[in-house]
């Protein structure tokens, strides 16, 4: 295999994280170095700052990647204004010598919200790629949740960023602000549903590549179920945990709900806990202890109200054989493989409680374990990203190298999933590029 040099960009990066996206750049960074190519990561410690968070010390190894944290002598002002008003000064400076040294084959950037877009139009030979972690690309928010109260029917940006409590993007208003997405290349997104959602606002083309997770559980052995239904991730209430609290309170089976996380919605287990619901809540487990919280689940619980994307949380459960019961909202559905590994539910109290007793009456806490471990074996292992992800670089130099002739890939057409173009997707159907103009003015 030929040696590539990568830099990757994004504003997270482990221990400056909060989980999610930027685990998903240390995951495929890792992966990439352990090949022998050379990995350079660049990233933003003020952008978790700005946050509020703070870096784990305790996941501060290298993993052969060369790491290129960027300094901010303003501190949390930096991040700031590259929301606001796009790249500042010095972190276009820093993204520009950093390309000049190392000279890379690939550039590949992820979530670019607290470092900017314009980051893209800098001179280099490199291929340009991009990985769509969320809906960034037409939405401020990057979530097309509403206000933080539903999803988004018609974009009102300025109203929706101020109603949220968050700045406004002017860089958006300006008539070159999203011009930087056209140097792309191409772009990844990790399920078909965000492809269909980000499509019509891209000249470059959107593969789907479906998401992994490193394999915990290398014997690839199913345990037997316990007695508890299981939620891991943000404690949030886009995340479905007010309805996932009302559905544990109003519980009369044998089973227990197990929570593990941490977030604003906590209170609100913590009170049906306290009305006798049969809630085990916890915070962040350490990573033994929650594989093993993991595998003897008889489902992992998805019950988001958003437009949900592939969150890594569902792979690391198919990885101990473990179904899925999975909000119809979505890209969750495609997790879910044709219900070969799980039931999708209503994100509601009653859908989540009729989802479970539909689980318990085809018995598939039991049944569908093998094929939840078959599933994540097929689809998202490291291994299967990786060879997608090379074949798609392979296809992108041929289409760059063709000029768009006629000889060039049609990578638009492309497609690395298990999922079929027959197969019905939940509420959110993409626009039609007649609409595109629409949403890429923030009104």
């Amino acid at each position: 295999m030929e040696t590539l040099k990568f830099v990757m960009t994004a504003a997270f990066y482990p221990p400056y994280h909060l989980g999610g996206d930027a685990n998903h750049v240390r995951y495929l960074a890792e992966a990439l170095a352990a090949q022998g190519h050379e990995v350079h990561v660049e990233y933003s410690p003020a952008a978790l700052a700005l946050k509020r968070g703070r870096p784990d010390l305790d996941d501060a190894g290298d993993g052969g990647v060369i790491r290129h944290p960027i300094k901010a002598a303003t501190g949390r002002f930096q991040p700031l204004s590259a929301w606001i008003f796009g790249a500042p000064p010095s972190v276009r400076r820093h993204h520009r010598q950093l390309v000049d040294e190392v000279r890379p084959d690939i550039i590949h950037y992820h979530n670019l919200s607290l470092l900017g877009l314009d980051l893209i139009n800098v001179p280099s030979a490199a291929l340009k790629m991009y990985t769509a972690h969320d809906y960034w690309v037409r939405c401020p928010r990057n979530d097309l949740f509403k206000f933080n109260q539903r999803l988004c029917e018609k974009p009102t940006c300025l109203t929706c960023l101020t109603i949220s409590g968050k700045p406004p993007q002017l860089w958006r208003y300006l008539p070159s602000g999203l011009k930087p997405f056209d140097a792309l290349d191409v772009a990844i997104a990790p399920s078909d549903f965000l492809r269909g959602m980000i499509a019509p606002y891209l000249r470059a083309p959107v593969v789907h590549i479906p998401n992994f997770a490193p394999d915990p559980n290398p014997s690839g052995q199913a345990s037997s179920p316990g007695d508890y239904y299981l939620y891991v991730g943000r404690l949030e209430f886009y995340k479905g945990i007010p309805e996932l609290a009302a559905a544990a309170t109003q519980y009369r089976g044998p089973h227990r709900f197990v929570v593990v996380g941490k977030g604003n919605q906590a209170g609100v287990l913590e009170a049906a806990r306290d009305q006798s619901a049969p809630l085990a809540l916890h915070g962040w487990l350490p990573a033994a202890e929650r594989d093993a919280t993991y595998a003897r689940a008889r489902a992992l619980l998805l019950p988001s109200i958003w437009y949900e994307n592939a969150p890594l949380v569902a792979f690391e459960a198919l990885a101990w054989g473990t179904p899925i019961l999975a909000s119809e909202t979505g890209a969750l559905p495609e997790i879910l493989h044709g219900g070969m590994c799980g039931r999708t539910i209503q994100p509601t109290a009653e859908g989540i409680l009729a989802g479970i007793e539909e689980f318990e009456a085809g018995d598939l806490a039991h049944g569908q374990r093998r094929a939840a471990r078959m599933a994540y074996e097929t689809y998202h292992t490291p291994a299967k990203y990786l060879e997608n992800y090379h074949r798609l670089i392979e296809a992108t130099w041929e289409r760059k190298t063709a000029m768009r002739t006629a000889e060039s890939p049609e990578l638009a057409e492309m497609t690395f999933g298990s999922r079929q173009a027959t197969d019905p997707i939940s509420p959110g159907e993409p626009i039609d590029s007649s609409q595109r103009d629409a949403f890429r003015t923030p009104r």
